[in-house]
């Protein structure tokens, strides 16, 4: 990372932390699952009974049928069963998923998988060989199953208050400041911008002018609020020790030379149930949800009526 700030936040390049979550595996696995059922069905929907000719020797839809399923035919199958006990148990409900619900989760898809990038996002579909219309699918179906499993919760405000107290630090305000800088790359260079500075040039003029990192140098170098724990120690250390309206001197970082002014300051503090109960209810939801997707597909799959024709 050349500048020490590029990436999809404006503190991704002094963290220490990388992404809380990387969906990348995820969406890989989807798309191969889709695409080995494209072959199971696309080939067995031909009229040849022939699907290859080796030498003059044919192979047949049967053999293809046979080493395809010996080769994980038979849990792609099941993956196809129980999307469509899903969609079933869904509909027998009630439960209806927009186009609009499934844009979001295409969008959600490429921000987090493909740095915002949809021209990477359909490089993949076809390296794949697969069309969006099949990943639609394939995520209203996993909508369906969200829904379905988020209206069997049932969280009272007791429970968020048990859950509340038993996490509250997880919850609580930790002290931040709002910050910004002039990175740069030798420290000749950064002791001239800093003397410039003293002189009386203006912060952000220095580091729309001179800063190396270009994704905060538009924005005046500004960095936003930021706590303890998400910038390189380096850094980190003079940020939290300078008064609002301060700036340092050059401080030495492995991204290299910068100049750091702490534009505000957020003492921590405690924080009541009522602030945060929406912020409660939805941390509960994405824990519970998990197990509640996962029992609710284990009782669908005992209730169902299966029969495979192999």
């Amino acid at each position: 990372m050349d500048s020490g700030l590029e990436g999809t936040s404006n503190l991704d390049g002094l963290t220490e932390r990388g992404p809380k979550r990387n969906s990348m595996l995820t969406v890989v696995a989807v798309l191969l699952v889709i695409a080995i059922a494209l072959l199971l069905f696309n080939y067995f929907s031909q009229e040849s009974e022939t699907v290859a000719k080796v030498n003059g020797e044919g192979i047949s839809k049967e053999d293809l049928y046979e080493a395809m399923l010996t080769n994980n035919g038979r849990d792609v199958l099941d993956r196809l069963i129980m999307n469509r006990l899903v969609i079933q148990e869904a509909e027998d409900r009630g439960i209806v998923v927009s186009e609009e619900e499934i844009d979001a989760e295409i969008q959600k898809v490429i921000d987090e998988s493909f740095h915002g990038m949809e021209e990477y996002f359909q490089q993949a579909l076809s390296e794949y060989g697969i069309t969006e219309e099949k990943v639609r699918e394939e995520l209203k179906t996993e909508l369906f199953l969200r829904k379905t499993a988020e209206s069997e919760l049932n969280i009272t405000e007791a429970d968020e208050r048990e859950y509340f107290s038993a996490n509250q630090e997880a919850f609580n305000i930790q002290e931040q400041v709002e910050a910004r800088h002039i990175l740069l790359d030798d420290l000749e260079k950064a002791e001239e911008v800093l003397e410039k500075l003293n002189d009386g040039r203006d912060f952000a003029e220095l580091a729309r002018e001179y800063s190396t990192d270009q994704s905060s140098a538009v924005q005046g170098g500004n960095l936003g609020f930021f706590e303890r724990g998400r910038m390189v120690p380096e850094f980190e250390e003079v940020a939290f020790s300078l008064e609002k309206g301060q700036y340092s001197d050059v401080v030495e970082s492995p991204f290299g030379y910068h100049i750091i002014e702490v534009l505000d300051r957020q003492d921590a503090r405690e924080v009541t149930f009522e602030e945060v109960r929406d912020e409660v209810n939805e941390r509960m939801t994405m824990e519970l949800l998990s197990n509640k997707m996962s029992e609710l597909m284990e009782r669908i799959w005992e209730e169902a009526d299966i029969d495979y024709h192999l």
